[in-house]
């Protein structure tokens, strides 16, 4: 029994829970040309009409559209305990790289519910990209929910689901009138799945797996609840990269296909030189605060050494092909 006149005594606040889940769908821009300045902000604009689309031209051209949202009231899967019911909404928005690369990415920070009571939907869609939890929490909740949310496998109805999301908004920019469907090379569309969570005074650091030929988990430390904001930055820039790698892979062995030096052969690996070559660039769009992450990712699992020799085993194909062309054209008898 409380006496009376005792003041009550004030609320342990909920524990912090600093954790943001991101997916980034990426593919082949569907025309036979780069786009132009003028062309993909056009075609980025008409997702919000009216609204600023922002680019950036050096040292290669990078556009994002501001986001959409929507709404959502899911289950988070947590390894260690039953999952964490969270309401809010996703942010998603569409980016182009190099005028060649398409890219839809799809974002959540998970935060602590102020009092665990389900609020109006007014109140979650005046905070974009933010999910709060409804169930209770526990101080190792953040750590489970990233690891929860990186586990191999579909979405089920009740979990937070951002492939749908982000599928959604990468098909009708894909199907989109301005673009003429004129694909240069075939490719398949990667899925770079990401969460990332605060290790506080820590350096930042990153763990990159590949799950299977289309998918891939990244989870992403950083020092400071500040820095999360930068992740999905770094996240999108290492989906272009990666989708790279593997589309250059597999156009090589799609070339396998034929005979070597056959004009079918070089007729799938020429759209690799000159639609795709020039596009690598890493660190290139990534803030500041993240580009060390870069340094782990080159020597472990060794992109850009990847890609060199994905690109250098191209051009000696085309370029044996062509001399072996032209030593067979001096040989032909003249008429």
């Amino acid at each position: 029994m409380v006496a009376r006149g005792a003041r009550a005594q004030p609320r342990t606040p909920p524990p912090e829970l600093p954790v943001v889940l991101g997916e980034v769908e990426t593919c082949l821009l569907p025309t036979g040309t780069a786009l132009r300045r003028e062309e993909t902000i056009d075609l980025l604009g008409q997702l919000m009409p009216d609204s600023t689309i922002f680019w950036r031209e050096r040292p290669i051209s990078l556009a994002i559209s501001p986001p959409t949202v929507e709404g959502v009231d899911c289950q988070l899967k947590v390894p260690t305990r039953t999952s964490v019911r969270a309401i809010g909404t996703v942010a998603t928005r569409s980016l182009v790289f190099g005028g060649r690369v398409l890219q839809s990415s799809s974002v959540t920070r998970v935060v602590a519910g102020a009092n665990g009571q389900r609020q109006t939907w007014s109140h979650y869609l005046s905070r974009a990209g933010v999910l709060e939890t409804v169930s209770k929490i526990a101080k190792d909740t953040g750590t489970g929910v990233a690891e929860g949310f990186l586990v191999p496998g579909p979405a089920s109805d009740s979990t937070l689901d951002l492939t749908s999301i982000a599928n959604r908004l990468l098909g009708r920019i894909r199907m989109d009138s301005r673009l003429d469907q004129r694909v240069p090379l075939p490719s398949e569309a990667t899925r770079l799945r990401w969460a990332a969570r605060v290790d506080r005074g820590n350096p930042p650091s990153v763990r990159f797996r590949l799950q299977d030929d289309r998918v891939r988990a990244v989870l992403v430390t950083v020092g400071s609840a500040a820095e999360l904001d930068d992740v999905q930055r770094f996240c999108e820039d290492l989906a272009v990269h990666d989708w790279l790698l593997t589309a250059t892979s597999a156009a090589i062995d799609q070339s396998d296909l034929f005979p070597p030096g056959s004009t079918e052969s070089v007729a799938v690996l020429l759209p690799v030189l000159r639609h795709l070559a020039h596009v690598w660039m890493p660190r290139a769009h990534t803030p500041p605060g993240l580009r060390a992450l870069w340094d782990g990712l080159e020597e472990a699992p060794g992109l850009t050494a990847g890609r060199r020799g994905l690109v250098d085993q191209v051009r000696d194909r085309v370029l044996v092909a062509a001399l072996d062309a032209l030593r067979h054209s001096r040989t032909m008898p003249q008429d």
